[in-house]
């Protein structure tokens, strides 16, 4: 018959922590012997180590803002990997996409992951592109098309970034307080700028 080593018994006072709740790190107490006090070390489970790290433009000053200035919680949407949303978003502070999305947008910051997909009008007052954006984009403040952003169709911006291998195709103005300064017809393709 199998006999358990007392060493590797579990008793109750070396369980004091509550189950843990999604996204929180698991705190795990050690005993290497009856001699030596318990250590604790902390864990993560491994799901939140899966979690691709997305990073997102904050906007302390926009029109969009105004229920963070209030102390309200701000409208923030993530739209994942592998969703699809077609619709209208309006009145959002942060929007993150890494699906794919057909919609007319209104938001504070736009955030297009190398995943994302965006067909549509959007009207924003930052932008940071790393995926693929066809249609009309209207950029406030900066617009930032970064080496893996494609953008194709009608752009206005206040100001420009674009990394080496970003690309834009199609109409570009840019615009000075909501007047178009100048525009260009013609492709660009491979702009680069200093960022």
């Amino acid at each position: 018959m199998f006999k358990r080593p007392k060493d590797t018994d579990q008793d109750a006072s070396s369980v004091d922590a509550p189950p843990p709740s999604s996204g929180s790190r698991i705190i795990e107490k050690t005993a290497s012997g009856e001699s030596e006090p318990s250590t604790s070390r902390a864990v993560t489970p491994s799901y939140e180590l899966r979690k691709p790290a997305v990073r997102t433009l904050q906007s302390n000053t926009s029109s969009y803002g105004a229920s963070s200035a209030s102390g309200m919680t701000p409208a923030n949407l993530h739209v994942g990997r592998g969703l699809k949303l077609e619709g209208k978003i309006q009145s959002c502070d942060t929007l993150v996409i890494e699906g794919d999305v057909q919609a007319t947008i209104e938001s504070g910051s736009l955030t297009i992951s190398e995943t994302g997909e965006v067909r549509g009008e959007a009207t924003v007052d930052e932008a940071e592109i790393n995926g693929k954006f066809d249609g009309t984009l209207t950029v406030k403040k900066c617009l930032t098309v970064n080496g893996t952003g494609r953008i194709n169709g009608t752009v206005r911006y206040g100001e420009l970034k674009v990394e080496q291998g970003g690309k834009i195709s199609g109409q570009i103005e840019a615009s000075d307080s909501g007047t178009s300064s100048s525009a260009s017809s013609a492709s660009k393709e491979s702009l680069a700028s200093k960022a």
